[in-house]
């Protein structure tokens, strides 16, 4: 895996950590540093604006996600497509799916832009008693993947093609760094899509269940609602969106010259409060449309949220819960020529 880089200085193929031009990758607590590009760009005149999520942390993901069973088959059924191949994890954050995949013995190299998404990766393997001895972990940008053409087996970009303007540029690096045969595992990249439902086996909650759902639903309408009310009533901030309407299927069905649809089914109940998910993550500036928001500000405005909320709902409504399926997942596999 390490004779497969592309150098930051000439761009030419490079053994990690040195390059024959003379330059020398900088290593530090694990990660390789292939770039020194920003952890984010929202220059309005920048060509292409991102999203990094070095602000944000651990914020991200309460860590549920690494243990439940929806994500589990997702993995199993990834880690069957990938086999003895090389992973290329884009955008691989805390690790939700390169430390599980390193515990089923794939080789993979991991790339995120901030620095603190990938120090907790290696926090997620050491938790969770996962060797490392499989995995490359590398500072770099997936608008100009440092890796040589035609290197690895496998690509998934998870959740982060709608972080970037112009995320088609994601999509043809993972292109150009796929062997022939290679394959761009492709999952959903809309974060208005929940990955369960309370309308299916509708019939199976209760009424109790019912009622206490459409409050908890009502609730984080209510927070997010006045939280980007006051941004843009009283400091003319608006929440940044870039790519949540990208066409993904379109872009890769002109570059790929096979895909396979693949469906997970699921039926598990699952139940959450209030407090343990949304209010976690968006305490924590966790969310992506959070990223044009100064922290002071941030602090301001959700404390004040908060306390028009608990005299709206009450002290005990943050233990409000929902309970629902976790909904079928399908995976889209693109395969190169």
């Amino acid at each position: 895996m390490y004779r497969i880089f592309k150098c930051p200085n000439c761009n030419g193929p490079m053994p990690l950590p040195h390059c024959s031009c003379g330059y020398a990758v900088s290593f530090n607590h694990g990660v390789y540093q292939l770039t020194n590009d920003p952890y984010m760009v929202k220059d309005e005149s920048a060509e292409v604006k991102y999203i990094g999520y070095e602000d944000i942390g651990e914020a991200y993901s309460s860590g549920a996600a690494f243990y439940s069973k929806s994500w589990d088959e997702k993995r199993n059924r990834i880690a069957d497509i990938i086999g003895t191949g090389t992973l290329l994890d884009l955008g691989c954050g805390d690790g939700l799916f390169t430390v599980p995949l390193l515990k089923r013995g794939i080789n993979i190299i991991a790339m995120d832009i901030s620095d603190k998404m990938l120090a907790l990766l290696y926090k997620r393997a050491e938790d969770m008693g996962v060797e490392t001895s499989n995995l490359v972990a590398c500072r770099a940008n997936a608008l100009d993947v440092p890796l040589i053409d035609g290197s690895v087996d496998a690509v998934i970009a998870n959740s982060m093609l709608h972080l970037i303007s112009k995320p088609e540029i994601v999509v043809n690096e993972a292109y150009r760094v796929l062997k022939k045969g290679g394959k761009f595992i492709s999952l959903e990249d809309k974060p208005t899509s929940a990955s369960y439902s309370a309308a299916r086996n509708k019939a199976d909650l209760s009424d109790e269940e019912k009622s206490e759902n459409e409050k908890h639903n009502g609730m984080i309408g209510y927070i997010h609602r006045r939280y980007f009310e006051i941004l843009k009533a009283e400091y003319g901030i608006l929440g940044t969106r870039y790519s949540w309407k990208f066409d993904k299927e379109t872009v890769c069905d002109g570059l790929f010259a096979k895909k396979e649809k693949m469906l997970i089914p699921l039926d598990n109940k699952i139940k959450h409060n209030l407090n343990d998910t949304f209010i976690r993550r968006m305490q924590g500036k966790g969310y992506s449309d959070q990223s044009d928001v100064p922290h002071d500000v941030h602090v301001i405005v959700f404390d004040r949220v908060m306390n028009e909320f608990t005299r709206e709902y009450g002290d005990d409504a943050l233990d409000t819960a929902f309970t629902g399926y976790e909904n079928d997942v399908e995976i889209t596999v693109y395969s190169k020529d």
